[in-house]
């Protein structure tokens, strides 16, 4: 098992307040994910255009953000995390209730959370990981 697939089933999946989730590089390669988390090619492509757009100083706001099928607005932001709430479009899948995107120096992390859980009790999880990952120089 590689270092980025621990980093997302201990710290993340093994936190039980993220039930997806993936480790991309800027440029949206997966490098890891957690079981069943399918982020397609375009998907990976939008995120990563997403993260450069909003977190390199262009637009202040992502409209929305397509992640394993599923379609999230963005609820807030902060200098280096989105909080995304699903739609209920066509293909919404209940469980997926939320996701927040962090982009730390040379990563970008995404959490999706199920209901009951939170955003609020997501976050401090998936931005614990970030401030771990800057620590180490990603």
């Amino acid at each position: 098992m590689s270092e980025w697939q621990r980093y997302v089933d201990d710290n993340l999946i093994g936190s039980g307040k993220v039930n997806w989730a993936a480790i991309l590089k800027l440029d949206g390669e997966i490098l890891a994910a957690s079981e069943e988390y399918q982020l397609s090619a375009a998907e990976q492509s939008q995120l990563s255009e997403a993260c450069a757009t909003v977190f390199g100083g262009g637009e202040d706001h992502v409209g929305g953000l397509k992640l394993a099928g599923n379609t999230f607005f963005t609820v807030g932001r902060d200098k280096r995390s989105l909080f995304l709430k699903a739609t209920h479009d066509i293909n919404y899948d209940p469980r997926h209730a939320g996701a927040i995107v962090v982009q730390t120096k040379q990563r970008i992390i995404v959490a999706e959370y199920d209901a009951p859980t939170q955003m609020g009790e997501s976050i401090p999880v998936v931005e614990s990981l970030a401030d771990e990952l800057i620590n180490a120089g990603y």
